[in-house]
C-alpha cells in the first residue's frame, strides 16, 4: 500500500518521464530515418525532374561505356581526356533520357523493327555505324554493309565458335548493344527535331530578302571617329539607366554557381642538373652501343622508343629529317649523337642495310582454332596442300576463313616490314617477306593461325635497319622536391588570401587573380588536368588556401575568394559593363551630333575635320559578319546596303565609333532568283539552330540538380 501511495503522489512525474522516453524513441527513429534519407540524397549524382541517379547506378553506366571505348580503341587503359569524355557522355545521356524521352513518349514516337533493319543493313544506314572504323572496308576506307551483316550472323551463333573466338564475340555483343541503343536514340532525336523543323518554314518574303542581301555588294570609302576620343569623365550615366538596362537584359545574366579563386601554377620543368645528368647517361649509352653485340636489347632497355627489327626505306622514315640524313649517308655500324632537340636526346646507329621490296601484298585464310594446336596444324596443312595442288585460294578463303577479310577474298593489302610486325608479329613479317610471289605458307601471329599468300611485291629499294635510342629529359625527384618545397614554404609563410596576393610577386610567383571556376570545369585558366582544384573550390569556403595539387605538369595552389550563387548576376557585378555600353551610346550620340552640325558634304571634308585619312572597304553585303578593318557593325551593314551610290551618309553611331561613308561602287550578282532553292537554303540553315535552341531550352526548363562535383 505504501508503494502504491508513493506512485500516486509521483504520477505526474512518472507520466512526464514516460512521455519523454516515448518522445526520445520516436524522435530517435525519425532521426535515424532522416539520416538514411539524407545519406541517400548525398549519394545522388544527378537528379532530373525528380528522377535521381545514385552513384552506383551512375558508375555502372560509366563502366559500361568505358568497356565500349576500350573495345573500340583496342586498349585496356584510357587517358584522363577519355575518362572525362565518358563521364560527360553519361551525364548528357541521363539528362536527355529524362528531358527528351518523356516528350517523345507523349507524342507517341516509336522506332519500328523495319526502321531498325533499314538503319542497320538497309538503304539508310545510321551514322552511328557509318562512322565506326570496324565496318570500314580496308581497301576503300568506306562503310561496308557486309561487315555489319557478318558480325550479326556471328553474334547469332556464338556457341558454334571455339572458346577463344567466343570470348571475343561476347565483347562484340556488348559493343553492338551499345551501338543499337545509340541508333535508336539518335533516330528518335532526329524525328523530334524534324517535326520541329517542318513546323517552321521559310516564306517568299524571307527568301527574296535573303537573296537580295547576299547578291548586292558595295564598296565604300569612309572615315571614323572612335568613342575613345571622348573622355569617360565627360559622360554621365545615371544609375537609373543602368538599372533599367539590367532589367531588360536580366536573362542574359543567368549564371551557374561559380567559385572565385586566385591561384599560382608552377611549371614542373627540368633543372640544369637534370639536363647535365641525362647528357652524361647518353654518353655512357653511346659508349656501350659502340661495343655491344645485342643492339636490340640495349635499345629496349635504355630507349623510350622500342627497337623495331625491320628494314625501312627512306620513305618509311616519313618526315624524320635527322633519321633520313643519317641513314642515307652512314656506313653500317656508324653512330650519330647524342642529338639534342625539343628536350630530348637521341642516338642513332645503322645496324644493317639491304636491297629488297619495300612492301608486299598479302592475302590470308584465317584458320578457326581446333581443340589443340596439333589439330589446328593438321587442318592448316590440309588447306596448304590443297593450294599447292591447284585449289583456288579465293575459294578456300570463302569456305574456311573466319575473319572479316573473307568479303575481300582474304586480301590484307600492302604491308611494310614495320607494318607487319606492329599489326601482327615478327614471325608473320619474316614469313611474308621471304615468300616468293604467288607462294603460300602457314604462319602463326598474335591472332591465331594463318595461311598467307604473297600476291605481289614492289621493286627492290635500299632499306635500312636503325637503332633509335631516345630519352626525354624530365624533372628528377630532386628537382620536383625543390619546386614543391619552395611553394610549400611560401604557403606556410603566406596562409591567407591577402598574404598570398601581397607576397606572390616578390617571391617570384605569377598569381592569377579572380579566376571563375564552374562545377563542370576540367581546367582552371591555362592549367589542364585541374579537376581536383575545381573540386576543392566547391568543397571549401571563402578564405581557405588549398594544399599543393599536381595538375599535369604543374604544381597548383589556390586561394578561395568566395562564390557566386546560381541564379542571376547582381546588378552591382554587371554595372561596369552596362555602364560602358551606355556611355558608348552617349558618346556616339555626342560625336554624331557634333559632326552633323558641321554640315560637311564630302568624305574629304570629314577626314580633314577629324584629322584622319579616308579608308576603303570592298565587297560588303547585308550578310557580312565582320567588315574588314572595322569589325562587327550590323547597323553599318544595313545602311551601306540601302544607301544610294555616290552619296555621303549622315554620321552613323556604331559599336566602336561614329562612321561617315560613301558607296563608291555597287555590284549586283547576275544569278537568277530561284525561290525554291533559296527557301531550301534558309530552312537548312534554320534546321541546326532550331534543334540546338529546342534542346537547350528543354534543359533550361528542366529541374536539374548536378551533384557530380561531390564524386569527381
Amino acid at each position: 500500500m505504501a508503494t502504491l501511495e508513493k506512485i500516486r503522489k509521483r504520477a505526474g512525474l512518472l507520466v512526464t518521464v514516460v512521455g519523454l522516453a516515448l518522445f526520445a524513441f520516436i524522435i530517435g527513429d525519425l532521426l535515424n530515418s532522416g539520416t538514411s534519407f539524407i545519406n541517400r540524397n548525398q549519394n545522388n549524382v544527378v537528379t532530373v525532374n525528380g528522377n535521381s541517379v545514385e552513384y552506383q547506378d551512375y558508375l555502372a553506366r560509366e563502366n559500361e561505356l568505358t568497356e565500349v571505348y576500350q573495345l573500340q580503341l583496342g586498349t585496356t587503359s584510357l587517358n584522363e581526356n577519355y575518362v572525362n569524355q565518358i563521364r560527360q557522355t553519361v551525364y548528357d545521356d541521363i539528362v536527355m533520357e529524362n528531358v527528351l524521352v518523356p516528350r517523345l513518349e507523349k507524342l507517341g514516337m516509336i522506332i519500328t523493327t523495319e526502321e531498325m533493319t533499314d538503319m542497320v543493313e538497309g538503304e539508310n544506314i545510321s551514322p552511328v555505324l557509318l562512322q565506326s572504323q570496324m565496318f570500314q572496308n580496308p581497301q576503300t576506307g568506306t562503310f561496308d554493309k557486309t561487315a555489319v551483316v557478318n558480325l550479326l550472323n556471328q553474334l547469332k551463333n556464338i556457341a558454334s565458335y571455339p572458346e577463344n573466338v567466343q570470348a571475343q564475340l561476347l565483347q562484340y555483343r556488348t559493343l553492338w548493344m551499345f551501338w543499337e541503343k545509340n541508333i535508336r536514340r539518335n533516330r528518335m532525336t532526329e524525328k523530334y527535331l524534324t517535326l520541329l523543323n517542318k513546323a517552321i518554314v521559310a516564306n517568299s518574303l524571307e527568301a527574296k530578302d535573303a537573296f537580295s542581301n547576299s547578291s548586292v555588294t558595295s564598296d565604300i570609302v569612309y572615315v571614323m571617329e572612335p568613342f575613345s576620343n571622348v573622355a569617360d569623365s565627360t559622360i554621365n550615366v545615371p544609375a537609373s539607366e543602368i538599372e533599367k538596362l539590367y532589367k531588360e537584359r536580366k536573362e542574359m545574366f543567368r549564371q551557374s554557381e561559380t567559385c572565385i579563386i586566385d591561384y599560382i601554377a608552377v611549371d614542373i620543368v627540368p633543372s640544369r642538373e637534370d639536363y647535365d645528368r641525362v647528357a652524361r647517361e647518353m654518353d655512357a649509352i653511346k659508349a656501350e652501343l659502340e661495343t655491344t653485340e645485342n643492339v636490340a636489347a640495349l635499345t629496349n632497355e635504355k630507349s623510350e622508343r622500342k627497337y623495331v627489327n625491320a628494314f625501312f626505306s627512306i620513305s618509311g622514315f616519313g618526315t624524320d629529317a635527322d633519321m633520313i640524313d643519317f641513314a642515307s649517308t652512314a656506313e653500317i655500324g656508324d653512330i650519330e649523337g647524342p642529338i639534342f632537340k625539343d628536350d630530348k636526346y637521341r642516338i642513332l646507329k645503322l645496324v644493317d642495310r639491304t636491297e629488297a621490296p619495300d612492301s608486299v601484298n598479302v592475302s590470308e585464310i584465317m584458320i578457326a582454332a581446333r581443340a589443340t594446336d596439333a589439330e589446328t596444324r593438321v587442318y592448316a596443312d590440309s588447306l596448304l596442300n590443297a593450294i599447292k595442288n591447284g585449289a583456288d585460294f579465293a575459294e578456300l578463303v570463302q569456305a574456311h576463313s573466319i575473319d572479316q577479310l573473307v568479303e575481300n577474298n582474304g586480301e590484307i593489302g600492302w604491308l611494310t616490314e614495320a607494318g607487319a610486325i606492329q599489326g601482327l608479329n615478327e614471325e608473320f613479317k619474316k614469313t611474308v617477306f621471304s615468300l616468293p610471289t604467288g607462294q603460300s605458307a602457314i604462319v602463326k601471329s598474335t591472332f591465331g593461325t594463318h595461311i598467307v599468300k604473297v600476291t605481289d611485291k614492289t621493286k627492290n629499294v635500299t632499306k635500312y635497319k636503325v637503332a633509335d635510342i631516345e630519352y626525354t629529359v624530365t624533372p628528377s625527384s630532386a628537382t620536383r622536391s625543390l619546386l614543391y618545397n619552395a611553394l610549400n614554404q611560401f604557403i606556410a609563410n603566406n596562409n591567407t588570401v591577402e598574404k598570398i596576393e601581397a607576397a606572390a610577386k616578390d617571391e617570384g610567383y605569377s598569381l592569377i587573380s579572380n579566376a571563375r571556376v564552374y562545377s563542370t570545369d576540367m581546367t582552371v585558366g591555362a592549367v589542364t588536368g585541374a579537376r581536383q582544384v575545381v573540386r576543392w573550390a566547391f568543397n571549401n569556403k571563402k578564405g581557405k588556401v588549398s594544399d599543393i595539387n599536381e595538375c599535369d605538369n604543374k604544381f597548383v595552389v589556390a586561394a578561395h575568394k568566395g562564390r557566386l550563387p546560381e541564379g542571376y548576376q547582381s546588378l552591382a557585378s554587371v554595372t561596369p559593363q552596362l555602364k560602358a555600353e551606355l556611355a558608348a551610346k552617349k558618346k556616339g550620340e555626342e560625336i554624331a551630333a557634333n559632326l552633323k552640325a558641321k554640315n560637311l558634304s564630302s568624305i574629304a571634308a570629314y577626314a580633314e575635320a577629324l584629322s584622319v585619312n579616308p579608308d576603303t572597304v570592298r565587297f560588303i553585303t547585308m550578310a557580312t559578319s565582320r567588315i574588314t578593318n572595322i569589325g562587327v557593325e550590323p547597323k553599318l551593314n544595313s545602311l551601306i546596303t540601302l544607301s544610294p551610290p555616290n552619296k555621303v551618309s549622315e554620321p552613323v553611331a556604331g559599336n566602336n565609333g561614329v562612321y561617315v561613308f560613301e558607296v563608291i561602287n555597287r555590284t549586283t550578282d547576275g544569278a537568277p532568283y530561284d525561290e525554291s532553292s533559296q527557301k531550301t537554303m534558309l530552312e537548312a540553315g534554320n534546321s541546326y539552330r532550331i534543334g540546338s535552341f529546342a534542346l537547350r531550352y528543354m534543359q533550361q526548363e528542366a529541374d536539374i540538380e548536378d551533384n557530380r562535383i561531390r564524386f569527381y
